[in-house]
């Protein structure tokens, strides 16, 4: 992949364009979708197994019949070519089956997380206009046209059914992203940008019929969109992680030994607890290559996992990527070097995608300089659901080669080695465990109640030690938990503020902004801590989480209104372990949420 010098004519004071990336899609040359190259691998491999869930197990056979079901199925309750179809639905072989049979439907996906608010699950319906929503019973209020996965296996398909033609330009799926107005928004992928991430990819990492991967995340969040595809169109086995499997390192781990799974997607905030569950107790793992993708990498975390993992036998690859370019972007090969100094590179394009560095006005910033990240080429999406003046502002003409590209609101530049650090954001979009986030879409939730009178939110941190702070001035006579409950009807859990503030007052600059160094210093109601009678596990229990939550507390603290989330939770476990309390889950803490009550569980265990 060579850096390509573009000029803008005899304007000689401009710095040449330093564009990396050749921007040709490295793509098959027909026409075909993703459910067509599937279908290819299919006929190429039927016996061998697609998809692992729990003790199921789908060969490609399988897959492709139960799919084309799903898919006349879909024709049977109306889905015709472009409509949209929302799929709801937990992590299993069921899921892989119904999006492959979306797709096979003529249709677009527009995945829903079951865990998100009810609020966030019919907004999304609603904004993309769902002929269907494939859904367990009980997630959406009456009158949405819900259909179960068995309800569509068994409906008879309609008389002469045949699956429509989809092409490249056709919209495979529309996924949605943190939006700065107060509500998501959704990112228009059509097959062909599937397709070339594939093929961009490919060969570089080696992908083969052999590879087994595990599918870890949601399928709401891009990086899902590569695990699933990326396995299933190079003829490789997916291993679908359980929700609470992949909240719970210990469980993880084993799981990644046990299927002998060989590439590995992990964000950073995600694969730290890995790091720390395999150096307590080292597995014997085939795993092959780890993707770091969501979130800026610290690459001086890994040095530990190197120690057991050399890079001889696992190769580490950083992939910065953008949703509105279709998942992954640029490539870089993590070396022992790159660990050793914590390099911010996130490589080169992949082949097909282009990468400048731009200054407020589209021009091109020299070497060395800071600017935003402009992207081009075959992953640049249609642009955002029904929403055309965002759409314009973001997805433009390069004014210096015509092509239509991305300006990303990243902040980089391209180092002395050639390769593009990431250097942050713009504006204040931040990462927060590998989702992107808006903390304008938290403060709009926040309003909404009428206690509100004014709200302010911080992200403190970054990767990994990111965390969201929310400062609330009352309008009326309001508790901290009842603004968690009130988020947490309308927010997903990664979007939960680590703690809430209440305060007299807004701290401002002399210029009228937001004094955010100021916020911290906002006085709050210390928590009673109450440990009154409590017993020898449940004082060092509240020890243990004092220090995970890092405030003091009280035994009948809640721990999901005090600042908890999925992350902490599987960090909390870990801690309890490690003090010698015995073991615990995620899952337990969910369902036994305070000191009192988990000291409880771990006593009995």
């Amino acid at each position: 992949m060579n850096a390509q010098e573009n000029t803008r004519g005899p304007q000689a004071d401009r710095p040449p364009i330093r564009g990396l990336g050749d921007g040709v899609a490295l793509t098959p040359a027909d026409r075909i979708s993703i459910h067509q190259a599937f279908a290819r691998v299919a006929r190429r491999q039927p016996d061998r197994v697609a998809v692992s869930a729990g003790g199921c197990d789908l060969t490609y056979r399988q897959l492709d019949e139960r799919s084309e079901r799903v898919a006349a199925g879909l024709a049977a309750a109306g889905v015709t070519r472009g409509d949209r179809v929302a799929v709801c639905l937990d992590r299993d072989e069921t899921l892989i089956a119904v999006l492959l049979g979306v797709l096979k439907a003529g249709a677009a996906y527009v995945p829903v997380d079951p865990a998100y608010p009810a609020d966030r699950r019919g907004y999304t319906v609603a904004a993309v206009g769902a002929r269907a929503v494939v859904a367990t019973t009980g997630l959406f209020p009456a009158g949405t046209p819900v259909v179960t996965p068995d309800e569509l296996v068994a409906a008879p398909p309609p008389p002469g059914f045949r699956p429509p033609d989809a092409g490249r330009e056709d919209v495979a799926y529309v996924i949605f992203t943190s939006g700065s107005t107060g509500r998501p928004k959704g990112v228009v992928i059509p097959h062909g940008n599937v397709l070339a991430l594939v093929a961009a990819t490919r060969g570089a990492m080696g992908l083969h019929a052999g590879d087994v991967w595990s599918m870890f995340h949601s399928a709401a969040f891009d990086v899902s969109v590569y695990e699933m595809w990326g396995c299933l169109l190079t003829g490789g086995r997916l291993v679908v992680v359980p929700y609470w499997t992949a909240r719970t390192p210990p469980d993880f781990l084993d799981l990644l030994a046990e299927r002998r799974v060989t590439v590995l997607s992990q964000t950073p905030s995600a694969f730290a607890p890995l790091i720390d569950e395999d150096r307590r107790r080292p597995a014997d793992l085939a795993v092959r290559l780890v993707l770091f993708a969501g979130e800026t990498l610290p690459t001086g975390m890994l040095g530990g996992w190197l120690e057991r993992h050399p890079l001889t036998r696992c190769r580490l690859l950083n992939l910065y990527g953008i949703t509105e370019t279709t998942v992954h972007t640029t490539l870089k090969e993590i070396t022992a070097a790159d660990v050793r100094r914590g390099s911010r590179s996130v490589g080169l394009p992949l082949p097909g995608w282009t990468v400048s560095i731009r200054d407020a006005n589209g021009d091109p910033v020299p070497d060395g300089g800071t600017g935003e990240i402009w992207v081009g080429g075959a992953g640049v999406a249609q642009g955002y659901w029904n929403q055309p003046e965002l759409t314009a502002a973001r997805f433009v003409p390069d004014p210096l080669t015509g092509r239509r590209v991305y300006r990303s609101g990243d902040l980089g530049r391209i180092a002395p080695d050639g390769t593009i650090e990431h250097l942050g954001r713009i504006d204040d979009q931040v990462k927060v465990r590998g989702f992107r986030i808006e903390p304008a879409e938290i403060r709009s939730a926040l309003l909404t109640s009428p206690a509100v009178a004014e709200a302010a939110i911080v992200v403190r941190g970054d990767g990994a030690e990111a965390a969201i702070e929310a400062y609330a001035v009352g309008s009326a006579p309001v508790t901290v938990p009842h603004l968690r409950g009130h988020l947490a009807a309308l927010l997903p859990d990664y979007m939960l503020p680590a703690s809430i503030t209440l305060v007299d007052a807004l701290p401002l600059t002399v210029n009228g902004k937001l004094d955010v160094a100021r916020l911290r210093t906002a006085p709050s109601a210390p928590a009673a801590r109450g440990v009154t009678g409590a017993g020898d596990v449940e004082e060092r229990m509240l020890q243990v989480w004092e220090r995970v939550l890092d405030t003091e507390l009280s035994v009948f603290d809640d721990f999901f209104e005090v600042g908890g989330n999925s992350l902490l939770a599987a960090r909390l476990c870990v801690a309890v372990r490690e003090a010698g309390l015995g073991r615990c889950t995620p899952r337990e803490i969910y369902v036994h949420p305070t000191v009192s009550e988990l000291a409880r569980v771990v006593s009995r265990a």
